[in-house]
């Protein structure tokens, strides 16, 4: 039996920068667009909601809370047949040259399409991460190995 509560998970990664590289990374349109989305229609910046563009997909992505360094909160559409939104937290904790960055996302129901729309999330923020790494610590763009077949 399923627990009635939503399902919810964190990733953690370690990345070889500091932690204002990391986190505009991630919040800056121009630079997210260069390991992970194709486009970004802004940057995350508290109270907008931003357009992601993944090939022919656009996903809206409502930022609720920016505390620079530290914390980004935003929900957007959860992935799969399901119809409601889940919400992402990104927290970094700095280490001098290193950044310990977590993704927490919460918000499936506890049924079988909130399963499988969760599982489906998890590999996303796998890419993300390993792609964010490379960025970062590379200068390398994984996405196009994730979803190109060329």
């Amino acid at each position: 039996m399923i627990d009635q509560e939503d399902l919810a998970f964190t990733f953690t990664c370690y990345i070889n920068a500091p932690v204002h590289q990391v986190f505009t990374a991630i919040t800056d349109q121009h630079a997210i667009s260069t390991y992970f989305t194709d486009a970004s229609s802004g940057p995350l910046t508290e109270g907008t909601t931003v357009l992601w563009r993944f090939g022919d997909l656009e996903i809206d992505v409502n930022v609720e809370e920016v505390l620079p360094n530290h914390r980004i909160v935003c929900n957007w559409p959860a992935a799969g047949k399901v119809d409601y939104r889940t919400i992402f937290t990104f927290t970094f904790d700095s280490r001098g040259d290193t950044t310990v960055i977590h993704v927490s996302e919460t918000g499936w129901r506890p049924d079988a399409p909130g399963l499988v729309s969760a599982f489906d999330q998890c590999s996303g923020w796998t890419h993300f991460f390993a792609s964010l790494k490379a960025r970062l610590e590379h200068d390398v763009d994984l996405k196009h190995f994730y979803f190109d077949a060329d």
